[in-house]
């Protein structure tokens, strides 16, 4: 009986070790599993802080190749304003070249302009004194004083081509001039071997006429017998005085009965 009831304890000892045992292997693979889900959660969580710088390294990376964009753009732009700037630089590079190559060619001819030109003045002067010498013999002081100061600007070294070929011009100007004009103003002329004060009138260059300032006798100047030729008494005296007065504007112009030489056939 003795034997029976330590084996019996013995066996509930036994169970009671084996309880503890157990619940401790229990417990130690519980231990084993909760260090695993810590280094589970570290390396989610690195795994997340990761993910996070990455994707901040993207969106920078994205700010970053937005804004290159749009300097590309802009720069892109400015090409594109520069090119046109540049095609019309070009446009004017190549007229200031043509324009360089034609001084060029006037430069080049300068030296022969410049050594025609006084001859050219010269015979201009012969012609114009020829030309008043066969005119109407109107105002003839002050042309023959023109053509005198153009002469002398012709001799003067010291003034340049270019005004001494002005006043030649502005000489000629004005002679043209007279054809289109009418004038009036007082002389003094020889008239049947006298000198008589008188007051010329000019019409163009078609009639130059006279009236003594009695008004008694008219004339007009024959340019082909080259001298003062009496009118009739009372012939044109009135038409004169009219011409007289509308050429000094004191009256409208109008139509006048005038004596006006017929025109020769150039020979």
């Amino acid at each position: 009986m003795k034997n029976r009831r330590i084996t019996s304890m013995s066996m509930t000892a036994l169970a009671m070790l084996m309880t503890c045992i157990m619940g401790t292997a229990q417990a130690a693979e519980i231990l084993v599993d909760s260090s695993v889900l810590d280094r589970a959660m570290d390396i989610i969580g690195t795994k997340h802080t990761e993910s996070a710088a990455t994707q901040e390294n993207i969106n920078r990376l994205a700010n970053s190749a937005s804004s290159l964009f749009e300097e590309f753009k802009r720069e892109n732009d400015n090409l594109e304003a520069l090119l046109v700037l540049n095609a019309g630089f070009r446009k004017s590079i190549s007229i200031q070249e043509a324009n360089i190559v034609a001084l060029d060619e006037s430069i080049a001819g300068v030296e022969i302009i410049t050594r025609e030109i006084p001859l050219l003045m010269e015979k201009m002067l012969s012609s114009i004194e020829q030309f008043i010498e066969l005119d109407y013999p109107f105002q003839i002081d002050e042309r023959t004083n023109r053509i005198s100061f153009a002469r002398a600007a012709i001799d003067n070294p010291d003034v340049s081509i270019a005004e001494k070929f002005r006043q030649v011009l502005v000489m000629y100007q004005t002679e043209a001039q007279y054809g289109r004009t009418n004038d009036t103003y007082a002389d003094t002329i020889n008239i049947g071997g006298s000198d008589r004060d008188v007051t010329i009138v000019r019409v163009g260059r078609v009639a130059l006429m006279y009236q003594t300032t009695d008004r008694q006798v008219t004339g007009t100047w024959d340019n082909n017998a080259r001298q003062w030729v009496e009118l009739g008494a009372g012939e044109y005296r009135t038409s004169v005085q009219t011409a007289i007065r509308v050429a000094s504007q004191l009256d409208a112009p109008r139509i006048i009965e005038l004596p006006v030489m017929a025109p020769e056939l150039a020979q």
